[in-house]
């Protein structure tokens, strides 16, 4: 099935008529492992999946590696547990291959790469015989390499499949009470690095301590994204840059001259030389705009 052909969800079919349908879909796998990241739509799959095959049919698995926040990751410990899903956290080490931490345009397709194998591995032990994600169909309209390496994994993509929107996942999550389901999305902590810094364990640390500041301040949905650069005449050092990428419906608390020193103040004491604002909020696909930046402050050296 092509996904690609597929319309997305019909408007004229009720809610729970469409989760139906995503049952039904699912239950022709009879045994299933749910790569479960704790977002949303992983999270609509495992419940479905439980729905359709019974919990002692369905293994949520998650990935821990130091591009994953400590509090996500425990948050699909409770997560898995209010579905009562079985739950198994498997580490992967994408951060020893240097395809991903050289951090080309293509970086999420040698995590997700490094993720599904190891998922492969983990069915054949547990006597699985399909691996389904949480891709939706609206994420086949983006650049998403990590989309490619699930193919090539074999893995199943029954929101995409079944033309499964964002907002119409949102909408009946909200309906079946899952409490998350209006969470904004949390893509790893690798994004918030321009493409062609190098990943590192430590710039992962550095972002993860600064996202804690920010959320500190009563902020939901934003990114911290890390630049760093040559300190002019002593190439060895670096100067490193925190750009603030907020919600613009959150802009409103920003207008607060002693929030402003704060934040400043907090991401200084953590290690960033200067701390800016994108003044045009958080949006997706900021990497590729970043990449500018990038070169714009590399100049700065000069």
């Amino acid at each position: 099935m092509n996904p690609l052909k597929l319309k997305p969800s019909a408007k004229d079919k009720n809610s729970m008529t469409r989760y139906e349908e995503l049952i039904s879909h699912i239950k022709q796998y009879n045994k299933v492992i749910v790569a479960f990241s704790g977002g949303i739509d992983s999270y609509f799959v495992l419940k479905a999946s439980i729905d359709a095959l019974g919990k002692e049919n369905v293994l949520a698995v998650t990935a821990d590696s130091p591009s994953l926040k400590e509090s996500e990751k425990d948050a699909t410990n409770i997560l898995a547990a209010s579905v009562g899903a079985i739950h198994k956290v498997i580490f992967t080490q994408e951060l020893e291959d240097p395809n991903y931490y050289n951090n080309p345009n293509n970086r999420c397709f040698f995590c997700k790469d490094e993720l599904y194998a190891k998922l492969n591995e983990l069915k054949t032990e547990v006597g699985i015989d399909y691996i389904l994600d949480g891709t939706n169909f609206d994420d086949l309209s983006d650049y998403r390499p990590g989309y490619k390496a699930s193919k090539n994994q074999g893995v199943i993509s029954p929101l995409a499949e079944l033309g499964f929107t964002k907002n119409e996942i949102r909408e009946i999550s909200k309906e079946l009470g899952l409490e998350i389901w209006d969470k904004p999305s949390s893509p790893c902590l690798s994004s918030r690095i321009p493409y062609g810094q190098k990943v590192t364990k430590e710039k992962l640390s550095i972002i993860e301590l600064a996202e804690e500041i920010v959320k500190e301040f009563g902020f939901v949905e934003f990114r911290v994204r890390h630049f760093e650069f040559d300190k002019p005449g002593a190439a060895d050092k670096k100067l490193l840059l925190a750009k603030l990428d907020i919600s613009q419906d959150e802009f409103d608390k920003l207008v607060n001259p002693d929030l402003f020193e704060e934040l400043n103040r907090g991401l200084k004491e953590i290690g960033y030389d200067f701390v800016t604002l994108d003044m045009g909020g958080l949006k997706s696909g900021s990497l590729n705009t970043d990449m500018k930046l990038n070169s714009i402050v590399s100049s700065l050296k000069s």
